[in-house]
């Protein structure tokens, strides 16, 4: 099933444009524009007062050069003419524009850390809400493990190192224009020497970072791929295990980290070559400063401090360089992540407002009017699909597999929204409603029972309103025959639930979300197959359940067992998508149709 659901939804080889998505995360960060341009500030402040090191070192070497030059002075105890003042002054502006330098950058990166976990909380938070806007399509589209691994993984991975590359980011880059200026002061031959490091480091990143980019992209693509085999074959083991496939799964895993293996190699293995690149492009250039500025102190056109201060430089230059191809490796993982992530916050949502009017005084509760609706656009699977629903009506639906069935309930519930004509609720279409306001209209009850992990108490309260009374639950309880089993069990309502409530047979998990569906007392109950999969003494529980919470409700009852909806107020016959009977139990036997070949054959 994940392979399928993976190829059904196009991968791209390549990411979008490097810079945009560069942009969009910056857009994240503009409500703290000020704080980042603090940032810059303390970093500038922090890059020119490291940019004067190696020239105030210089200036030391300089005084004490100026001294030796001159030869010993004196007879027997003797003395070179150095400028100890000098050189001890010097010490001191040192020392201080180190501890100044260290302070700004600490409250550089103290800030930078800030304006990350802010833009980080915003893209979780946009995420968690994009998620509730998204349509069921995507999720039955897109595998489980891929969208886990977006969510979980690329956020995880855009949290760790955005903070890192941020703080790197600014300070390489403002440390290069001013030890660039520094240099330009000092020398503008050396500098311009230099200088040659920075086309020649330009066109290494340029050469790698592409393909490491694209490489850490498709690493990322194979983890989720990865992350759904895993939770596919783990929630589905005991069938593995009954096919004797274990074996064949392991070799099926095996392939899948290969190629995650392969793409992670390939990726450290473009990012990794640029820091050995520009490391010797760096000791080209530092040759290249010893031999030019050795000649210079020769001929006496250059101070001997002067090209000590440049061999350091030669070192400082190329430390920002070393350190953005060291980034490179951090900055092609992040953008990655994050484009996987922008993907998800790209997708289209559920339609917009229908912008048709209501129609007052409506007498129907529901109305499905003239209904088209498709999984895709070309092929309909309910062309014109007409039903009107009075209020306290039950209206059971019946047809055979993919008749229609559960794409009914799902356009109801707005999971999907139509592809043609209009639901009401109340006379007014649903699609002009917010999803919020019409589900809390509804209360559902699956065939799929879904329990979390917590106490059976936590799980009947789910979904309630937030006053809910403990006397309320326990009578709710006690109306859906819960009450009846949990008090024969050692912790009662305290018991802890295990993954789906598993430690509960699928009767006793059934009842509880009929519990559920009591606290929440909708307007509409929907009850989707709800005992397709008890025993019959259990049915019985859950029928009786069931009635009490139908009784002066408007329902829509999908059933197979078509003896638990003979009652109904209205039984509504489906196939291939369209209404073919409609009427009570008596009048549709009496017609000798569809439902009567259904019913017959059930009970013959």
């Amino acid at each position: 099933m994940a392979e399928n659901q993976q190829t059904s939804s196009p991968r791209r080889a390549k990411p979008r444009n490097f810079w945009k998505t560069i942009r969009r995360l910056v857009k994240y960060m503009s409500s703290l524009a000020w704080w980042m341009l603090l940032v810059i500030i303390l970093a500038s402040v922090s890059a020119v007062l490291r940019a004067q090191l190696p020239r105030i070192m210089g200036d030391i070497t300089s005084i004490i050069f100026d001294g030796v030059s001159q030869g010993w002075q004196g007879n027997g105890d003797g003395y070179y003419p150095i400028d100890f003042e000098a050189v001890t002054r010097t010490v001191l502006i040192l020392a201080s524009y180190y501890v100044a330098a260290s302070i700004f950058r600490y409250f550089q990166q103290f800030i930078t850390a800030r304006i990350s976990q802010h833009t980080v909380y915003r893209l979780r938070r946009d995420i968690k809400a994009k998620m509730g806007r998204l349509p069921i399509s995507y999720f039955d589209s897109n595998s489980y493990g891929d969208i886990l691994s977006r969510a979980i993984n690329d956020m995880d991975q855009v949290a760790g190192s955005l903070g890192q590359s941020l703080t790197q980011l600014t300070t390489s880059t403002v440390s290069i224009i001013a030890i660039f200026f520094t240099m330009l002061y000092l020398s503008g031959s050396l500098a311009f020497i230099v200088l040659l490091m920075v086309p020649l480091n330009i066109i290494v990143i340029r050469w790698a970072a592409p393909k490491a980019q694209n490489q850490f992209n498709i690493r990322q693509q194979n983890l989720g791929k990865l992350n759904d085999f895993i939770e596919e074959k783990y929630s589905g083991q005991t069938v593995v295990k009954i096919y004797n496939q274990e074996k064949f799964e392991a070799g099926e895993f095996s392939k899948r980290s290969e190629e995650l293996n392969e793409a992670s190699w390939k990726a450290e293995y473009y990012s990794g070559l640029m820091n050995p690149l520009v490391g010797t492009v760096k000791d080209m250039i530092y040759a290249l400063i010893a031999l030019f500025g050795g000649l210079g102190i020769i001929n006496g056109t250059t101070d001997i401090g002067v090209v000590q201060s440049f061999l350091q430089y030669t070192n400082q230059f190329s430390m920002p360089f070393r350190e953005l191809a060291n980034l490179a490796n951090t900055i092609q993982m992040t953008v990655a992540a994050t484009e996987r992530v922008f993907e998800v916050l790209d997708e289209k949502e559920m339609e917009n407002p229908s912008g048709l009017p209501d129609k007052e005084d409506s007498p129907y509760k529901v109305e499905f009017e003239h209904v088209q609706f498709g999984y895709s656009k070309d092929k309909l699977l309910m062309t014109d699909f007409n039903l009107q629903v009075k209020e306290g009506e039950m209206i059971a639906i019946v047809g055979p597999t993919g008749a229609g069935k559960t794409t009914l309930i799902n356009l109801l519930e707005r999971f999907y929204d139509v592809s043609g004509g209009a639901i009401r609720y109340e006379g007014r279409d649903i699609r002009n409603m917010s999803r919020e306001s019409l589900r809390s209209k509804f209360s559902m009850v699956l065939q799929d029972t879904w329990l979390f992990n917590g106490t059976i108490w936590e799980n009947l309260k789910y979904g309630a309103q937030a006053n809910i009374s403990d006397e309320d639950i326990l009578k709710a309880a006690k109306a859906a025959h819960v009450d009846d089993f949990v008090r024969s069990l050692p912790e009662g309502y305290q018991t802890m639930l295990t993954e789906d409530g598993t430690n509960l047979s699928q009767g006793q998990r059934q009842l509880i979300t009929i519990a559920r569906a009591f606290l929440q007392d909708p307007d509409v109950l929907i009850l989707d197959e709800a005992t397709s999969s008890v025993d019959t003494r259990t049915e019985v529980l859950i029928q009786r359940a069931m009635n009490r919470l139908l009784e002066g409700r408007t329902s829509f009852v999908v059933a197979h067992r078509l003896s638990t909806i003979r009652d109904a107020s209205n039984i509504v016959v489906m196939n291939h998508g369209d209404v073919i009977e409609s009427g009570n139990h008596d009048a549709l036997m009496e017609q000798d149709g569809f439902y009567a070949q259904l019913y017959n054959a059930q009970f013959a």
